[in-house]
Protein backbone atom coordinates (compact mmCIF):
# COMPACT_ATOMS: atom_id res chain seq x y z
CA UNK A 1 0.00 0.00 0.00
CA UNK A 2 2.72 2.90 1.52
CA UNK A 3 4.63 1.82 -2.40
CA UNK A 4 1.39 2.54 -4.29
CA UNK A 5 1.30 5.75 -2.85
CA UNK A 6 4.57 6.74 -3.57
CA UNK A 7 4.34 5.77 -7.33
CA UNK A 8 1.04 7.14 -7.65
CA UNK A 9 2.67 10.99 -5.52
CA UNK A 10 5.11 10.44 -8.11
CA UNK A 11 2.73 10.67 -11.28
CA UNK A 12 0.94 13.52 -9.55
CA UNK A 13 4.39 15.12 -9.64
CA UNK A 14 4.71 14.34 -13.25
CA UNK A 15 1.72 15.43 -14.66
CA UNK A 16 1.90 18.53 -12.58
CA UNK A 17 5.15 19.69 -14.04
CA UNK A 18 4.01 18.70 -17.39
CA UNK A 19 0.64 21.08 -17.12
CA UNK A 20 2.43 23.93 -15.30
CA UNK A 21 5.22 23.68 -18.44
CA UNK A 22 2.38 23.22 -20.88
CA UNK A 23 0.95 26.48 -19.41
CA UNK A 24 4.29 28.43 -19.12
CA UNK A 25 4.88 28.17 -22.63
CA UNK A 26 4.20 31.18 -25.01
CA UNK A 27 4.27 32.03 -28.31
CA UNK A 28 6.52 34.43 -29.67
CA UNK A 29 6.20 36.49 -33.10
CA UNK A 30 9.54 36.87 -34.77
CA UNK A 31 10.75 40.47 -35.25
CA UNK A 32 7.64 42.10 -33.49
CA UNK A 33 5.24 43.90 -36.02
CA UNK A 34 8.25 43.82 -38.19
CA UNK A 35 7.69 40.24 -38.53
CA UNK A 36 9.55 38.01 -40.96
CA UNK A 37 11.07 39.99 -43.93
CA UNK A 38 13.97 41.78 -45.25
CA UNK A 39 15.46 43.53 -42.02
CA UNK A 40 15.96 47.22 -41.76
CA UNK A 41 19.67 46.82 -40.44
CA UNK A 42 22.02 44.09 -40.08
CA UNK A 43 21.78 43.89 -36.44
CA UNK A 44 17.91 44.44 -36.54
CA UNK A 45 17.17 40.70 -35.72
CA UNK A 46 20.02 39.92 -33.25
CA UNK A 47 18.72 43.01 -31.47
CA UNK A 48 15.58 42.09 -31.25
CA UNK A 49 16.83 37.85 -30.05
CA UNK A 50 18.76 39.38 -27.19
CA UNK A 51 15.62 40.89 -25.55
CA UNK A 52 13.50 37.53 -25.48
CA UNK A 53 13.94 34.99 -22.85
CA UNK A 54 13.04 32.03 -24.76
CA UNK A 55 12.16 28.29 -22.28
CA UNK A 56 11.67 24.73 -24.36
CA UNK A 57 8.23 24.46 -24.84
CA UNK A 58 8.31 28.48 -26.54
CA UNK A 59 6.46 28.91 -29.88
CA UNK A 60 8.75 30.98 -32.50
CA UNK A 61 5.70 32.94 -34.52
CA UNK A 62 7.34 33.62 -38.41
CA UNK A 63 4.49 36.34 -39.40
CA UNK A 64 5.53 36.83 -43.87
CA UNK A 65 3.23 37.24 -47.14
CA UNK A 66 3.08 34.06 -48.63
CA UNK A 67 5.27 33.32 -51.38
CA UNK A 68 7.58 36.51 -50.62
CA UNK A 69 9.76 34.29 -47.76
CA UNK A 70 10.55 31.22 -46.36
CA UNK A 71 11.93 29.87 -43.26
CA UNK A 72 14.28 26.67 -42.22
CA UNK A 73 16.18 25.41 -39.34
CA UNK A 74 19.81 24.87 -40.41
CA UNK A 75 23.17 24.05 -38.55
CA UNK A 76 25.82 26.82 -37.52
CA UNK A 77 27.93 25.91 -40.24
CA UNK A 78 24.99 26.56 -43.09
CA UNK A 79 23.87 29.39 -40.94
CA UNK A 80 27.16 31.02 -41.35
CA UNK A 81 27.66 30.55 -44.54
CA UNK A 82 24.05 31.14 -45.62
CA UNK A 83 23.97 27.60 -47.25
CA UNK A 84 20.16 26.67 -47.42
CA UNK A 85 20.76 23.47 -49.22
CA UNK A 86 20.78 21.05 -46.48
CA UNK A 87 18.34 22.16 -43.81
CA UNK A 88 17.29 20.87 -39.97
CA UNK A 89 13.80 20.71 -40.38
CA UNK A 90 11.27 20.80 -43.52
CA UNK A 91 11.22 24.78 -45.70
CA UNK A 92 8.06 25.84 -44.50
CA UNK A 93 6.70 28.54 -47.22
CA UNK A 94 2.92 28.72 -45.86
CA UNK A 95 2.55 31.87 -43.39
CA UNK A 96 2.42 32.37 -40.47
CA UNK A 97 5.31 29.43 -39.34
CA UNK A 98 5.03 28.21 -36.37
CA UNK A 99 7.84 26.24 -34.85
CA UNK A 100 8.04 25.16 -31.28
CA UNK A 101 11.35 24.73 -28.98
CA UNK A 102 11.78 21.31 -27.89
CA UNK A 103 15.64 21.72 -27.32
CA UNK A 104 17.82 24.01 -24.91
CA UNK A 105 20.13 25.49 -26.65
CA UNK A 106 21.02 27.98 -29.90
CA UNK A 107 19.11 27.36 -32.89
CA UNK A 108 19.45 28.88 -36.03
CA UNK A 109 16.34 29.74 -39.00
CA UNK A 110 17.07 31.46 -42.26
CA UNK A 111 14.94 32.30 -45.25
CA UNK A 112 15.46 30.31 -48.15
CA UNK A 113 14.42 32.55 -51.47
CA UNK A 114 17.85 32.73 -52.66
CA UNK A 115 20.05 36.47 -51.59
CA UNK A 116 17.78 37.00 -48.16
CA UNK A 117 19.96 34.88 -46.11
CA UNK A 118 22.71 36.76 -47.54
CA UNK A 119 20.78 40.49 -46.97
CA UNK A 120 20.74 39.40 -42.96
CA UNK A 121 17.46 37.70 -42.87
CA UNK A 122 18.39 35.08 -40.40
CA UNK A 123 18.05 34.36 -36.87
CA UNK A 124 19.98 33.18 -33.84
CA UNK A 125 18.35 32.51 -31.01
CA UNK A 126 19.30 31.04 -27.69
CA UNK A 127 16.81 28.75 -25.49
CA UNK A 128 16.67 27.73 -22.10
CA UNK A 129 15.30 24.67 -20.26
CA UNK A 130 11.93 25.18 -18.85
CA UNK A 131 11.45 27.05 -15.51
CA UNK A 132 9.16 24.75 -14.36
CA UNK A 133 9.98 22.45 -11.62
CA UNK A 134 8.85 21.18 -8.48
CA UNK A 135 11.26 22.33 -5.74
CA UNK A 136 12.76 19.48 -3.31
CA UNK A 137 10.99 19.72 0.01
CA UNK A 138 13.81 20.92 2.43
CA UNK A 139 14.24 18.01 5.16
CA UNK A 140 12.97 19.07 8.75
CA UNK A 141 15.52 20.12 10.74
CA UNK A 142 16.13 17.68 13.95
CA UNK A 143 15.53 19.49 16.90
CA UNK A 144 18.88 21.10 18.08
CA UNK A 145 20.13 19.39 21.60
CA UNK A 146 20.77 21.65 24.45
CA UNK A 147 23.93 21.98 26.01
CA UNK A 148 24.68 19.76 28.88
CA UNK A 149 25.42 22.27 31.42
CA UNK A 150 28.67 22.24 32.86
CA UNK A 151 28.56 20.97 36.63
CA UNK A 152 30.62 23.55 38.88
CA UNK A 153 32.83 21.40 41.24
CA UNK A 154 31.90 21.28 44.69
CA UNK A 155 33.82 23.20 47.28
CA UNK A 156 35.18 20.78 50.02
CA UNK A 157 33.50 21.67 52.98
CA UNK A 158 35.30 24.05 55.51
CA UNK A 159 36.34 22.23 58.57
CA UNK A 160 34.83 24.09 61.41
CA UNK A 161 36.75 26.36 63.74
CA UNK A 162 36.35 25.79 67.59
CA UNK A 163 35.54 29.03 68.87
CA UNK A 164 36.05 27.17 72.66
CA UNK A 165 39.86 28.35 74.00
CA UNK A 166 42.16 25.79 74.68
CA UNK A 167 42.89 25.80 78.51
CA UNK A 168 46.50 25.30 79.09
CA UNK A 169 47.57 22.07 79.93
CA UNK A 170 48.34 21.72 83.81
CA UNK A 171 52.04 21.94 84.88
CA UNK A 172 52.25 21.58 87.88
CA UNK A 173 52.41 24.85 90.35
CA UNK A 174 53.24 28.31 89.05
CA UNK A 175 56.45 29.93 89.09
CA UNK A 176 55.86 32.29 91.01
CA UNK A 177 54.12 29.79 93.92
CA UNK A 178 57.42 26.84 93.37
CA UNK A 179 58.68 26.72 96.29
CA UNK A 180 62.95 25.26 96.13
CA UNK A 181 63.26 22.71 99.16
CA UNK A 182 66.44 23.09 100.99
CA UNK A 183 68.14 20.15 98.93
CA UNK A 184 67.92 22.81 95.45
CA UNK A 185 70.57 24.88 97.22
CA UNK A 186 72.99 22.21 99.53
CA UNK A 187 71.30 23.55 102.25
CA UNK A 188 70.27 20.46 105.14
CA UNK A 189 67.85 18.39 104.78
CA UNK A 190 64.67 19.34 106.70
CA UNK A 191 63.76 16.79 109.55
CA UNK A 192 60.91 14.22 108.55
CA UNK A 193 57.37 15.68 109.10
CA UNK A 194 58.55 19.64 108.75
CA UNK A 195 56.87 22.04 106.72
CA UNK A 196 59.26 23.69 103.98
CA UNK A 197 60.64 27.54 105.20
CA UNK A 198 58.12 30.17 103.82
CA UNK A 199 59.44 31.56 100.13
CA UNK A 200 60.92 35.21 101.66
CA UNK A 201 63.04 33.31 104.12
CA UNK A 202 64.58 30.54 101.81
CA UNK A 203 65.34 33.67 99.24
CA UNK A 204 66.90 35.96 102.54
CA UNK A 205 69.15 32.70 103.47
CA UNK A 206 70.10 32.12 100.05
CA UNK A 207 71.53 35.39 99.46
CA UNK A 208 73.27 35.56 102.93
CA UNK A 209 74.53 31.91 101.68
CA UNK A 210 76.05 33.73 98.73
CA UNK A 211 77.24 37.17 100.24
CA UNK A 212 78.90 34.65 102.50
CA UNK A 213 80.70 32.39 99.99
CA UNK A 214 82.13 35.35 97.98
CA UNK A 215 83.70 36.99 101.07
CA UNK A 216 85.16 33.23 101.73
CA UNK A 217 86.70 33.57 98.15
CA UNK A 218 88.03 37.25 98.31
CA UNK A 219 89.76 36.22 101.93
CA UNK A 220 91.22 33.93 100.59
CA UNK A 221 92.40 35.41 97.53
CA UNK A 222 93.90 38.37 99.55
CA UNK A 223 96.08 36.24 101.42
CA UNK A 224 97.54 33.96 98.34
Amino acid sequence: MAGNKGVMSLLVIVVLATVSGICSAKSVVVGGNTGWTLPPSASFYSNWASQQNLLVGDVLVFNFPAGAHTVAEVSKANYDSCTTATTVGPVITTPPANITLTTSGSHYFVCTVPGHCGLNQKLTVSVTATAASTPTPSATPSPKKSPTPISSPVAAPTPAVSTTPISPVAMGPSASSFQMGPAAVGGPASGAGSAPPPAGNFAAATGVSILSLLSVVVASAVLF
